[in-house]
């Protein structure tokens, strides 16, 4: 049972950090403009590792999608 505890909150911190990577807004995608970044079934872990957004809110869209560069997200 420690053992997954310790796994659990060790995916939990990877997680994190992989999402504090990207700056604000890069993720700020509408559903329709998600530019496909995973595959099906792919998981938060292994999308945040490609270095791209992962939100599963949106059923019709990609859960796994490219970030909008930096550049874009000021304006």
């Amino acid at each position: 049972m420690e053992n997954k505890v310790f796994w659990l909150l060790t995916i939990s911190l990877i997680v994190g950090l992989s999402n504090a990577l990207l700056p604000p807004g890069e993720c700020d995608v509408q559903p329709k403009a998600r530019e496909n970044c995973g595959y099906p079934g792919i998981t938060e872990i292994e999308c945040s590792a490609r270095q791209c957004c992962f939100n599963s809110d949106a059923p019709d869209s990609p859960w796994c999608f490219k970030p909008v560069p930096a550049e874009e997200c000021q304006l």
